[in-house]
C-alpha cells in the first residue's frame, strides 16, 4: 500500500514537471500581455515584433495578445497560472498585486535616463489658461479611469485642489485624450508627461556637468520662451518627447512637433510616479523568468531593439532597470493603497 502511495505521488510529481517543462512550447506558449494605452494600432505592430524577438533569444514560444481594455489586462494577470507576463502601468500593477500578492515586477522602464514620470495636464495656449484652478467646471478629457497617469493620479490631485467639471470623458487612450483637446471636444487632457531634453548642442556639458532636469523644473524648460510666449529659437530649443511628440509623430494630422507645442501647453504636473514595468503572474516558473528578464535587458540595448520599445505610440522605454515590488511602495503611500507584508 505504501508502494503505490509513492508510486501515485512520484507520478503526481513528473506530471507537474512536465507540465512545468512544457511552459513556452507551441503547445503551451508565455503570453506577453500587453496594455492599450497608448495608440492601439501601433501596439498592434510592435507588439508581435517584440514577443518575436524575445522568442529567438529565449527558445521560448511567447504568444503577444493586446488586452481589450485596461479593466481586462488587470483580470488577465490577476487570474493568470503561471503562464504570463506583461506589461502594467503602474496603478495597474498596484492594483494587481493587492488582489494578488503572488504577482511580482521585475523590470522597470527607463525613459531618458528616468525610473520615475508624472502626468502632465495639457490644454490649448489659446484658452489663456495660468493656473490648474482655471480648469474648474471645464470639460476633461483622459484615457481610461484606470490609467495611472490619465486619470488616477490628477482625480486625486483634482480632489484635493477640490475641482470639479462639466464633463469627464474617458476616450480609450492618451493619444485620443489630446486629439479631443486638438479637435475641440474637451477644454484639457490629462496623460503621461516626459522631462523635456536639452538643446543638443549643450547636452553633453551638461552630462559631464551632472546637470539634468528633475522633477519640479519647468515642464517645458528650452521648449516654450514663458516670457515671450513662444517657442524658444531653434539654437537653443530642447526636443519634446511627451505625449505631444506620441501626437506628432504617429497621428501625423496635426503638424509636426513644434506646431504641436505651439498650439498645446502644460498647464500643470502631478507625480512623480515610479514608471511601469515587467511583472510576471504568480507561479511563474523563475528559470523561464530569468530567461526573459535577461532577453528584454539585451534586447531593448540592441538598435532594432532600441527602435521598437521606444517608439512614440507604443511605451517609448528607452532601457529598463532592475527592481523589485518595493519600487512601487512609493505609489502605493500617494495612492492609498495598502503596502504588501514581505
Amino acid at each position: 500500500m505504501k508502494r503505490a502511495v509513492w508510486v501515485f505521488i512520484g507520478l503526481a510529481a513528473f506530471g507537474l514537471a512536465s507540465l512545468a517543462q512544457a511552459l513556452g512550447t507551441p503547445e503551451r506558449p508565455i503570453v506577453m500581455l500587453f496594455v492599450p494605452s497608448v495608440k492601439v494600432d501601433v501596439i498592434q505592430e510592435v507588439g508581435p515584433k517584440i514577443a518575436e524577438a524575445l522568442s529567438q533569444l529565449t527558445g521560448l514560444v511567447i504568444k503577444p495578445v493586446i488586452a481589450a481594455d485596461y479593466a481586462a489586462f488587470i483580470e488577465a494577470m490577476i487570474t493568470a497560472e503561471g503562464d504570463m507576463f506583461g506589461v502594467p502601468t503602474t496603478d495597474q500593477y498596484c492594483q494587481i498585486t493587492k488582489a494578488n500578492p503572488g504577482v511580482h515586477a521585475r523590470l522597470a522602464a527607463v525613459r531618458a535616463g528616468y525610473p520615475y514620470y508624472f502626468a502632465s495636464i495639457y490644454a490649448l495656449r489659446e484658452k489663456g489658461y495660468k493656473s490648474v484652478y482655471d480648469l474648474q467646471g471645464k470639460v476633461w478629457a483622459f484615457s481610461s479611469t484606470r490609467s495611472t497617469s490619465g486619470y488616477v493620479i490628477p482625480k486625486k490631485y483634482f480632489n484635493q485642489l477640490g475641482l470639479s467639471f462639466a464633463e469627464e470623458k474617458a476616450v480609450g487612450t492618451h493619444v485620443n485624450a489630446m486629439i479631443a483637446v486638438l479637435e475641440g471636444q474637451a477644454d484639457f487632457c490629462t496623460g503621461y508627461g516626459s522631462p523635456p531634453l536639452p538643446p543638443e548642442t549643450i547636452e553633453k556639458a551638461l552630462q559631464e556637468a551632472g546637470w539634468r532636469w528633475e522633477y519640479g523644473m519647468d515642464p517645458e524648460l528650452w521648449l516654450w520662451d514663458r516670457w515671450n510666449n513662444d517657442l524658444y529659437p531653434e539654437g537653443i530649443r530642447g526636443r519634446c518627447r511627451d505625449l505631444r511628440w506620441a501626437i506628432a509623430t504617429e497621428v501625423k494630422v496635426y503638424g509636426d512637433i513644434w506646431e504641436i507645442v505651439k498650439k498645446v501647453g502644460i498647464v500643470g504636473v502631478v507625480g512623480p510616479m515610479p514608471n511601469d514595468c515587467i511583472a510576471f503572474a504568480a507561479g511563474f516558473p523563475k528559470d523561464l523568468e530569468d530567461r526573459i528578464v535577461e532577453a528584454i535587458k539585451t534586447h531593448i540595448r540592441s538598435p532594432e531593439g532600441y527602435v521598437l520599445w521606444s517608439r512614440p505610440g507604443f511605451y517609448e522605454w528607452y532601457d529598463v532597470a532592475e527592481i523589485d515590488d518595493s519600487f512601487y511602495d512609493s505609489y502605493r503611500q500617494l495612492a492609498g493603497y495598502p503596502i504588501p507584508q514581505r
